[in-house]
């Protein structure tokens, strides 16, 4: 082994155990809450509150509320709590009346402990109860008075197997991701040559790239009288056209934490217009393009990135646009505004990783045009863009976590909203480079392999 193959295999395993070692330091699963639930059926409709804390003084602040609606037929209620909860108050309703309770656990990622009904059978502990009838592990309660609750002392041993599964969970996660990583290092030291043949030619043609970008953005509207202006009114109409739908057709349109919808829906559906005209544009670019192709002396290989920026020159109006729908409820720029820069990288990054591929596919397969307008359609609904990822039920929220778009979606709300670094999202984060840097070294390959053969195609 030559002194220049060494060095490079020493730098290789250094980037990979120090990948590694920031991995099992920073990425954690959620450690702050766990789900207390149990089902209900009763004979009226009420509202039912948990109360949690360190002590039996009950404080509103430190309690959840929920309301049973359907009478006579079985609501599960959810309430997340703190972990180092040792004490509850159970609070069924606020009228008298008769609730059937069952199936009382608490969870937290995927794992279900049964409380202990031997406290919650015990008077001591029970006020304004009139008779509990215990029925296996369901529990037939007449609540007499107005405020109806009963206590409970948490059971050390409970949150004790559930922090000892959550650890090992998170170290089985914790491994996988670095399985993924350290191949995902190798195949980009593998295919290094042609990563860095991409990325050199993107950087000798930065000039071009840039004025072509321009004169794509300038002539795809030339020939009409408005102009660009109809690059920003067909996505205006859409906005405005899913805001009537859910706000009055639907009366779907509900604040959601406080955010009207208008601003809540726009900040996750101007990402997704970014991320669906780049990838639409990407991918026809060598058809589009078909006489610079044919050229034997120019880079075809920055064609993609001529469309997706041309797409982006769009998107930054849409965000100025935000800023003003966003001021006008009050939600001013603040410090977490520089993560625009962040997420916007990681669409434009998603986009070319995908694009290569597809840019390349498309010259010998013209259906896949037709597909991906059928996968946008359906992504586009598949990502909690016009609704809330929490509707969908916590065990299969991780099912939409696995696209990308979801990450930039809610990378977007954090930013104008929520106020979250993208780094507190430490799975999220590294899952959607790993995933991104992955399409991003297929893209690549499967354009250099297919790219001698374009000119004889088109």
């Amino acid at each position: 082994m030559n002194k220049r193959k060494f060095i490079k295999l020493m730098i290789l395993l250094l980037v990979v155990c120090i990948s590694n070692i920031l991995i099992f330091k920073f990425c954690n699963l959620d450690d702050k809450n766990i789900t207390l639930s149990y089902k209900v059926i009763a004979n009226k409709q009420d509202s039912y509150q948990v109360f949690y804390g360190n002590d039996t003084v009950w404080r509103e602040e430190q309690s959840q509320r929920n309301s049973y609606t359907d009478v006579n037929k079985q609501e599960s209620l959810k309430f997340s709590i703190p972990k180092d909860t040792t004490d509850l108050r159970f609070d069924f309703g606020e009228h008298p009346g008769n609730v059937y309770v069952s199936d009382i656990k608490l969870s937290d990622w995927g794992k279900d402990i049964n409380i202990d009904l031997n406290q919650i059978l015990d008077n001591n502990n029970q006020t304004q109860i009139g008779q509990i009838r215990c029925q296996g592990d369901s529990l037939n309660i007449d609540t007499i008075g107005n405020d109806p609750h009963i206590s409970y002392k948490m059971d050390s041993n409970i949150i004790s197997n559930l922090q000892g599964y959550k650890n090992t969970l998170n170290n089985i996660v914790k491994l996988f991701i670095c399985l993924l990583i350290d191949i995902l290092i190798l195949v980009l030291n593998k295919k290094s040559k042609i990563v860095l043949m991409l990325i050199q030619e993107i950087e000798a043609n930065r000039t071009l790239i840039w004025n072509l970008s321009k004169n794509d953005f300038k002539t795809k509207y030339a020939g009409s009288y408005l102009g660009i202006i109809w690059a920003f009114i067909q996505p205006i109409v859409t906005i405005l056209v899913y805001w009537f739908v859910f706000e009055y057709g639907l009366k779907a349109g509900s604040p959601i934490k406080d955010v009207p919808f208008i601003l809540w829906f726009m900040v996750g559906l101007v990402p997704w217009f970014f991320f669906q005209e780049g990838l639409l544009n990407a991918t026809n670019c060598m058809v589009e393009y078909s006489y610079l192709v044919k050229k034997v002396v120019f880079k075809i290989s920055i064609l993609p990135i001529v469309k997706i920026i041309s797409a982006l020159f769009v998107h930054l109006v849409f965000v100025g646009f935000l800023f003003v729908v966003a001021g006008i409820y009050r939600f001013y720029p603040s410090e977490y505004t520089i993560q625009l820069i962040y997420y916007s990288f990681c669409t434009f990054f998603l986009v070319l990783a995908l694009s290569y591929a597809t840019s390349a596919i498309v010259v010998f397969f013209k259906d896949l045009g037709q597909l991906i307008n059928i996968f946008l359609q359906i992504g586009m609904w598949m990502t909690p863009i016009m609704w809330s990822y929490k509707m969908v039920p916590e065990n299969y929220q991780w099912i939409l976590k696995l696209s990308p778009m979801y990450y930039i979606v809610e990378g977007y709300r954090d930013t104008f909203i929520n106020h979250v670094w993208f780094f507190e999202r430490y799975f999220q984060t590294v899952y959607f480079w790993v995933i991104s840097f992955g399409l991003f070294v297929i893209g690549v390959i499967i354009f250099k392999k297919l790219k001698p053969h374009f000119a004889d195609v088109l």
